[in-house]
């Protein structure tokens, strides 16, 4: 008699394929999940300190200027013995004053047809001082004329953008003038 010779094929099952597919797929996809929320959270933050970077060079630029202010002698829409005065526009408040170089100044908001940006009169040029990239949603002033005089600025920002990268911040910082008499 011829012994029969059996050989067995090894494989996997049709079950052990289907489960193995699924813990990859399980796996890619979780991979791919928490790689779009790094990238969300990266947006995020990049967005949050473009909004904090251009807003301490604004504050840098128009504290400086307002702390060096002069009592005006009845120009610059400033009432005489007075150094600042505020009016408001559609956007928000309007600050006035003398600057150390004798110049009358104003700050505003102001529209560039796509956001609203701080803009700077000064001795009749004018320019904006935000970046294009950030809209300044509420600006106002609040002077405190009681003692040193005092400049209370506070604005409402974010950045231009996808919705949920916008990053929006209110900000408020109080000016002293260092003008004595």
């Amino acid at each position: 008699m011829i012994g029969i010779i059996r050989q067995e094929k090894s494989g996997f099952s049709l079950m052990e394929v289907i489960v193995s597919v699924a813990l990859f797929a399980i796996v890619i996809l979780s991979t791919t999940e928490i790689f779009r929320l790094v990238i969300n959270g990266q947006r995020e933050a990049i967005a949050s300190q473009n909004v904090q970077e251009s807003l301490k060079y604004f504050f840098e630029v128009t504290s400086k200027e307002i702390r060096m202010a002069r009592r005006s002698t009845g120009d610059c829409l400033v009432p005489a013995g007075n150094i600042y005065a505020l009016s408001s526009n559609s956007l928000g408040d309007i600050l006035y004053f003398q600057n150390y170089y004798g110049e009358c100044v104003a700050y505003e908001l102001a529209s560039d047809g796509n956001s609203q940006r701080f803009k700077i009169t000064r001795g009749g040029n004018s320019g904006f001082v935000s970046p294009a990239k950030i809209t300044i949603d509420d600006l106002r002033f609040l002077v405190d004329a009681t003692g040193q005089p005092t400049i209370t600025m506070s604005l409402l920002a974010h950045a231009l953008g996808d919705d949920k990268y916008t990053s929006e911040m209110e900000i408020q910082t109080s000016i002293t003038s260092r003008y004595y008499r």
